[in-house]
């Protein structure tokens, strides 16, 4: 037997006229009774008791109707859900993103998902940078936004926007505007700065800064991570150097002086990655 019998029959046994049947399924009466016949020597069993002026189903005819027509049912969902998977329109995509995107252009590319594709889950990771291009080649994670272009065999990397950095101050903070920044002042503060032993590509934009100061910053706090780092500065505890988009953020009590320095952010993915809603995710990142 196959589906367009099951289906033919179950169409039979709600019209349980041959010759109306017949046409809304756009086959021929004489094809549509081989196809019950066939079905019932199949089966060994008879689906239909009819004469000259009914059909009706016998017994195993309207058990085999109740539990085809849930069968179906459920054969017809995985149908549609395989067409969703193969269009990327459901399944999950993993996305790793640094802190500095959390308030600013995450929000914006995970709303124009939901609108576009909201079936599809998103499970967002923040790891360390060194881990990023090898979660990706593992299979970790599918697409990961970070400050430095992948150099690996196998990663593919794109230029999503450049933006400014910016001295982060508590409100208070003698700093007011960038006239104020000077190798004088800077060599007097506090600072929350990069982990040294990561050597991250951010790492190493902060002491590009630095060093156009000709400025050895004293470090009182090391951290990776953004919202810490930020927390530390509402409360006084230092001032540190972020991507403007930071300021996205929201934590009280913080001031932002923009510096003539900018940082690029990339997107990355397996080269090799052709999945389908990988493919739509990178196109709405490229409209944004």
């Amino acid at each position: 037997m196959d589906l367009d019998q099951i289906r033919n029959f179950l169409k039979l046994s709600e019209e349980l006229h041959f010759w109306r049947t017949a046409e809304m399924v756009n086959i021929t009466q004489s094809a549509l009774s081989r196809q019950i016949q066939t079905l019932e020597q199949e089966l060994g069993l008879q689906l239909f008791e009819r004469n000259k002026r009914n059909v009706k189903l016998t017994a195993a005819g309207m058990f085999l109707k109740a539990k085809w027509t849930v069968l179906l049912d459920d054969l017809n969902y995985v149908h549609l859900f395989a067409r969703k998977i193969s269009q990327g329109e459901t399944g999950k995509l993993r996305i790793a993103h640094p802190d500095s995107i959390s308030s600013s252009l995450l929000p914006d590319l995970l709303l124009k998902i939901s609108e576009k594709y909201p079936e599809l889950t998103v499970e967002m990771l923040q790891l360390l940078s060194e881990n990023i291009q090898m979660s990706l080649l593992d299979y970790k994670i599918d697409l990961a936004f970070t400050r430095q272009v992948s150099e690996l065999p196998g990663i593919s990397s794109r230029k999503v926007k450049s933006e400014p950095v910016a001295l982060f101050v508590p409100e208070h903070h003698s700093f007011t505007n960038y006239d104020d920044v000077s190798a004088e002042s800077l060599a007097r503060q506090r600072f929350i700065l990069p982990v040294a032993e990561r050597k991250s590509s951010y790492y190493y934009l902060v002491w590009e800064i630095f060093n156009s100061y000709n400025v050895t910053p004293q470090a009182f706090y090391e951290s990776d991570f953004g919202s810490s780092i930020l927390g530390l500065v509402s409360k006084g505890l230092g001032i540190a150097i972020l991507p403007v988009s930071f300021a996205q953020n929201g934590m009280p009590h913080i001031r932002v002086i923009e510096l003539p320095f900018s940082t690029d952010l990339y997107i990355s993915w397996r080269s090799d990655d052709n999945g389908p809603s990988l493919t739509n995710v990178l196109g709405i990142i490229k409209d944004l």
